[in-house]
């Protein structure tokens, strides 16, 4: 009884979001003080999945104060004639089909264990019939350093960093719970490790995968298996390099359309279920491409030289194109995990978006920089250190493909490829300041680069727009993200006065505060489960369900978000965050994303814990006509360079 009355008083303790609403600067309220001893003294015990059953489920936000603040974030993108309509559409669904609507949300919410993460995992990733290039998630290497150069060595090393992260969560359980405050639901690790989209006519499903003890790799148009476990033990990197060197040197030649097999998973869905379901479902076929779904890893070892120059941006955004694109051949887009190396050691990697999103992926990412960085694995000679054993010995894959699965494969290539052809992007990393020098003008990074990108697009496109930002929603059980809508009424004012010639530089800097304390203040609100997009999301989707009419819905989503960002968070794991802040060679700008659909551009960018660097991966598409990636990051430059002399001069004063 008192195991239960402990437990249950843990769950109304991780309710608390009053420490979420501090202001810095200003002494911690007594409740939050409170919470936080609470949790300082359970934290020190606590694993990976410690707090798993003791997080509370996301609310269902009221109504009304979801409608009211839907207006708010709109009113500075319409018309007043617009608006009001708007706002009658609004008025007439919440006293109408918003409260049947409400009800049957409520009634979803009583029986799952998150009343929106399923239905937004489903609609918006397993429905979609297009490449999932659009979707997934693609990851350049480091730009600061580089562990080592050598391609089978890296490649070996990265990959059983990678099952030594997966066995440290899941099976010795020793490493500390990620935090913000309060703890973080772990469920997206479960969803990431031995999860498999499987492609259907009308939606994707996923699967969990069966423990297999191999990785599968490819080269030069060939696909390979090899056993990475020698009785009992993981094989060494050393060992691993080896097998994987032989790869490299190998003069084989693929079977007749093994080269661009993988083509199908980045091209129509159907299409993939259909060849999938009738080609490879029997005999040599379903052994071989079992043999890849199956593996604990993808690695792809190509032929091209990445990697960053700082005097030609050009240079990391291929890298970070050829992790979204592969060439529209160089994926497995169905496997959360799929990891290339480049013929100069560069380490790319590319995510199906569905079961995990970036903070997952930076948390493995983060494990396997510190053991490359501090751990030295790599010889001088640029080798993996280690005994070799054991050699493991590659098995060649093979295929039987007819004229009809080849005739498949060469139009899901020809889609993926155009997709590819037709990303334009480009990287900013900004180095003249960083965090430390924002914190000075007393707001907040991230939203003083939401501002900076405010002003840019304004500069780029001479007006505003809907702009999504992703906040956590990870302090609920299977939370995923909430819509941080950036542009506002408060984020407008700004840009203005930074245009405005006769606007002097004191009420710049007051303005930027103002708009800086709304966003961070609206980001908060989403962390605590009362943003409004998944909930009308939500709502949206039981009332196409349902088939009940609800016009306001219908306009809500009918206005598509014209700018699109997302923050890459930097060392969250308490074992190793302390040491890769203070180290500038650690810092990864992570990757990017492909702009979304109906989107001018998609942001994705980083904020160096080491205070001095800040970095931006700008994309868009070539077939846009009044978009440009370097014309924005020209924009961009001179508005971080324009908030910079505004703060200066106002702060002189």
């Amino acid at each position: 009884m008192s195991i239960l009355l402990l437990r249950f008083s843990l769950i109304l303790l991780f309710y608390y979001r009053g420490f979420l609403f501090e202001e810095i600067g200003k002494p911690i309220s007594l409740p939050t003080k409170i919470f936080l001893m609470i949790c300082g003294a359970i934290k020190s015990r606590a694993r990976s999945f410690s707090y798993q059953k003791l997080l509370p489920w996301q609310p269902v936000p009221n109504l009304s104060a979801t409608i009211k603040k839907y207006l708010e974030t709109v009113r500075p993108i319409l018309d007043d004639e617009k608006y009001s309509e708007m706002e009658l559409q609004a008025k007439e669904f919440e006293h109408g089909a918003g409260q049947t609507l409400q009800w049957k949300l409520w009634m979803k919410w009583m029986i799952s264990s998150n009343y929106v993460s399923d239905l937004w995992k489903e609609v918006v990733y397993l429905r979609g019939r297009d490449s999932l290039i659009v979707s997934n998630v693609g990851c350049g290497d480091l730009i600061y350093s580089q562990a080592t150069t050598n391609q089978a060595a890296r490649a070996a090393c990265v990959t059983l960093l990678k099952m030594n992260y997966i066995r440290d969560v899941f099976v010795k359980d020793c490493l500390k719970p990620v935090t913000m405050g309060a703890p973080l639901c772990n469920s997206q690790l479960v969803d990431f490790n031995r999860t498999l989209r499987i492609p259907q006519k009308d939606c994707d499903v996923t699967i969990k995968l069966p423990q297999t003890y191999h990785i599968v790799v490819y080269h030069k148009g060939c696909w390979y298996k090899i056993v990475v476990h020698n009785g009992k033990r993981l094989i060494r990197p050393a060992e691993l390099e080896r097998a994987l060197q032989l790869i490299i040197d190998a003069d084989n030649r693929p079977d007749s359309g093994e080269r661009l097999l993988s083509s199908l998973t980045a091209g129509p869905r159907e299409l993939w279920a259909k060849i999938r379901n009738e080609k490879l479902a029997d005999g040599l076929n379903k052994e071989s491409l079992w043999a890849i779904e199956s593996s604990l890893e993808i690695v792809f070892l190509d032929d091209q030289e990445t990697g960053y120059d700082p005097n030609d941006p050009s240079a990391f955004a291929n890298e970070v194109a050829l992790a979204l694109h592969g060439d529209g051949y160089q994926m497995w887009c169905d496997k959360p995990s799929v990891y290339m190396f480049t013929k100069n050691g560069r380490f790319l990697s590319q995510a199906e978006h569905s079961v995990a999103d970036a903070m997952v992926l930076v948390q493995i990412r983060e494990y396997i920089k510190y053991h490359e960085a501090y751990l030295k694995p790599y010889g001088q000679d640029g080798h993996c250190v280690g005994e070799i054993e054991f050699l493991p010995k590659p098995e060649r894959l093979h295929w039987e493909l007819d004229s009809e699965t080849k005739t498949a494969i060469d139009h899901a290539y020809r889609i993926a490829k155009s997709v590819g052809d037709n990303l334009e992007n480009t990287i900013l990393v900004w180095e003249d300041y960083g965090k430390d020098f924002i914190k000075k003008s007393r707001v907040s990074p991230d939203a003083y680069c939401q501002m900076a990108i405010q002003l840019t697009y304004f500069k780029d496109q001479g007006k505003f727009d809907l702009t999504y930002e992703p906040a956590v929603l990870r302090l609920y059980k299977d939370g995923r993200t909430e819509t941080v809508r950036s542009c506002s009424t408060k984020s407008c004012d700004f840009v203005r006065a930074m245009l405005d010639q006769n606007s002097d530089d004191s009420a710049r800097l007051q303005l930027l505060k103002i708009a800086c304390d709304a966003h961070q203040d609206y980001y908060r609100q989403a962390m605590a489960g009362r943003g409004l997009d998944r909930h009308l999301f939500a709502l949206a989707v039981l009332a196409h369900h349902y088939k009940i009419e609800a016009p306001f819905l219908s306009n809500v989503f009918g206005m598509k978000y014209k700018l699109s960002t997302s923050q890459i968070p930097q060392h969250q794991m308490a074992e190793f965050a302390g040491k890769l802040n203070k180290d500038r060679s650690m810092f990864w700008p992570g990757g990017g994303f492909c702009c979304p659909e109906g989107s001018n551009y998609g942001i994705c960018y980083s904020i160096a814990p080491t205070g001095d660097v800040l970095s931006f991966h700008i994309s868009s598409w070539k077939n846009l006509e009044h978009t440009d990636v370097n014309r924005f990051a020209k924009c961009f430059r001179e508005s971080l360079r324009d908030m910079k002399i505004m703060v200066d001069n106002a702060t002189k004063k």
